[in-house]
């Protein structure tokens, strides 16, 4: 459900699916500001994570995950008999090729998503697949 507004002035507010909804200016170098509300309860710090699904454009905060698969690659190299200076070589070029295979998946994933409709669909149907159980 849509509840629209009829100004396009700062500060109004309208409702799409239950959640809040600004109209917000783009400047002549695609720059907006995010409204603080909306800043503050994604605790946004100096970067975001900006995706484009091909209909909407979706702001999420920038969350950094250190993964670390040295352990993995160095039992899988013992594994396979590599010791010394071949086990050293052997491990920095695997790892080396760690940040272009995450690329390639995440190229994989966006050519061949998952769900076809918009974010907010998708969790819109997941709410109301959990309040049908």
């Amino acid at each position: 459900m849509v509840t629209a507004t009829t100004s396009k002035g700062r500060g109004t507010m309208s409702k799409l699916y239950g959640k809040p909804v600004r109209r917000v200016k783009v400047s002549k170098q695609r720059q907006i500001n995010i409204p603080k509300d909306f800043y503050d309860a994604l605790r946004l710090t100096d970067e975001a994570l900006i995706e484009f699904n091909g209909k909407e454009i979706i702001i999420r905060p920038a969350k950094y995950e250190v993964v670390d698969f040295s352990e993995d690659i160095l039992k899988d190299l013992v594994r396979k008999g590599y010791t010394g200076e071949e086990l050293i070589s052997e491990f920095s070029r695997i790892k080396s090729e760690i940040p272009k295979a995450i690329d390639r998946m995440k190229e994989e994933a966006m050519q061949n998503p998952l769900i076809a409709e918009s974010l907010g669909d998708f969790l819109d149907s997941l709410e109301d697949d959990n309040e049908d159980e």
